[in-house]
């Protein structure tokens, strides 16, 4: 799992504390905000940058949900609690 990765649990969480009527976050709003994230990076090649890619080996290793949105799993925020105290 690299710093992208890590990038779209969060904007899954930051959303949920955002906007948390809604709690789930739509793809197309996720693809969104990847990319306006990201748009600076001049790290970042094409081949890194495949978002949906990236949601799917987040979702088959079980760190995202897809329930009417994307959500994060309870692996997934340990993963990302571990990920920030680590930065």
């Amino acid at each position: 799992m690299d710093r992208y990765d890590s990038l779209i649990l969060e904007i899954i969480q930051n959303y949920k504390q955002e906007s948390p009527e809604r709690k789930k976050i739509r793809l197309r709003k996720l693809e969104k905000l990847f990319w306006e994230a990201v748009e600076s990076d001049s790290e970042l090649s094409i081949g890194q940058g495949r978002v949906g890619e990236r949601i799917t080996k987040l979702y088959v290793n079980g760190l995202i949900e897809n329930k009417n949105g994307y959500g994060l799993t309870r692996k997934g925020r340990v993963q990302l609690s571990v990920l920030v105290e680590e930065e």
